[in-house]
């Protein structure tokens, strides 16, 4: 049975990884089935590559998706979507694609966010030089290895025939390279809606704008917040395939009315790369949020095997479990921030999110100017900003 045949009848799954010509001291990574997901969407894609029906479809998606300033990445739903009308419109019989379909949906399933996203997947391009043109029909196609990015070795890619070719995974290649892999920006954008729903339903933070309409009417129109106006980080910790880095911010303290801790997960969806410095001119906190005028904010750079789900589980649980019953005192406000650092999940063999750095006990109507954290990596300017509504 050929290579090809034999990667639409498998299941994800070791076995079928094996079958594939995967040697087995690569599956002691512990591959997650989201990692099995990535590699076998690569596999298929490299597969309908022979069509050049799909090769243009792929193209044009990533010329129609192109975000300023980022890699060509395209959606792997509408890629499908464009070449089945392409294969319709010509009359042609349209290819089966519900194997890449299939992957699409066990990554959402298995990132607890069905419900939230219609899809995950994409193919992304990795430009040695980002002006150079691409044949992407003649590109081999790569996929994130299992386990902790931080030991990753050799990145595997996959050619139309099927074969495998092996790159250096912290030596950017000098060839173009595609990717399949989990649409970072969606997954984020998704997942913190998850986070901020579950922390609401467990008491963990307050409904949104609740208290600023209070603080609002007490202030004459005005809502108190810290803007970030200026930031840059040190080391993303991504490896080339990664692409751009997705950040978000976990800002607590405690709640304003009540002996409880207050998270909010914001959305950072513009800090793409160490050693850059933005300017965001993004609202981080609403002091309105938090008692005694102060709050923590902990960094954390995203990556593929999230399950939001678990996630906030985990968070949650732990923070209640490592809190306990506690008086509101200024001194917890540091305590929840440890408390958050502790909780989230920590696995030495997947490529889970990683914490990056913190900002313990900021102060309301306080401007720091590029100010680190405690981790030395994160570096920001923060500034008093009243919003006025009237």
């Amino acid at each position: 049975m050929s290579v090809k045949h034999l990667a639409r009848r498998c299941l994800v799954g070791a076995a079928c990884l094996l079958a594939l010509g995967v040697q087995a001291e690569d599956l002691n990574a512990v591959a997650t089935p989201v990692d099995l997901v990535k590699r076998q969407a690569a596999h298929e894609v490299s597969q309908l590559l022979n069509d050049p029906d799909f090769a243009a479809s792929l193209a044009q998606r990533m010329k129609v998706e192109a975000k300023p300033g980022q890699a060509k990445a395209a959606s792997l739903r509408n890629v499908l979507a464009q070449y089945e009308r392409v294969q319709r419109f010509a009359g042609k019989q349209v290819v089966n694609s519900q194997g890449l379909k299939r992957l699409d949906q066990e990554a959402l399933r298995h990132k607890g966010l069905q419900g939230y996203s219609d899809g995950l997947l994409q193919v992304r391009l990795y430009q040695p030089t980002a002006s150079t043109e691409v044949s992407l029909a003649n590109t081999l196609v790569a996929f994130e290895p299992a386990g902790d990015d931080k030991q990753w070795k050799v990145i595997e890619a996959y050619d139309r025939q099927g074969n495998v070719h092996r790159f250096d995974a912290r030596s950017a290649p000098n060839v173009p390279v595609l990717v399949a892999d989990i649409d970072a920006r969606e997954d984020m954008r998704a997942g913190l809606k998850l986070i901020n729903q579950a922390l609401r339903q467990h008491g963990m933070q307050t409904a949104p704008g609740k208290l600023a309409q209070q603080a609002r009417a007490q202030a004459g129109g005005y809502v108190d917040t810290a803007k970030l106006d200026r930031i840059s980080v040190k080391d993303d910790q991504e490896p080339w395939i990664s692409g751009a880095a997705e950040v978000y911010a976990l800002v607590s303290g405690v709640q304003p009315d009540q002996a409880k801790a207050q998270i909010v997960a914001v959305d950072m969806p513009y800090l793409d790369y160490s050693g850059t410095t933005y300017n965001p001119n993004q609202i981080l906190i609403q002091w309105a949020d938090f008692r005694y005028a102060a709050a923590n904010v902990l960094f954390y750079e995203h990556d593929d095997n999230t399950n939001y789900k678990d996630l906030v589980l985990a968070l949650t649980s732990g923070v209640e479990k490592i809190l306990g019953v506690f008086k509101p005192e200024f001194a917890i406000i540091a305590t929840v921030a440890n408390a958050i650092v502790q909780a989230m999940p920590s696995h030495w063999f997947a490529n889970d999110d990683d914490y990056m750095d913190a900002f313990y006990t900021l102060e309301k109507n306080r401007t720091y100017t590029d100010w680190a954290g405690a981790g030395g990596n994160v570096v920001m300017t923060l500034t008093p900003y009243r919003l006025n509504e009237q």
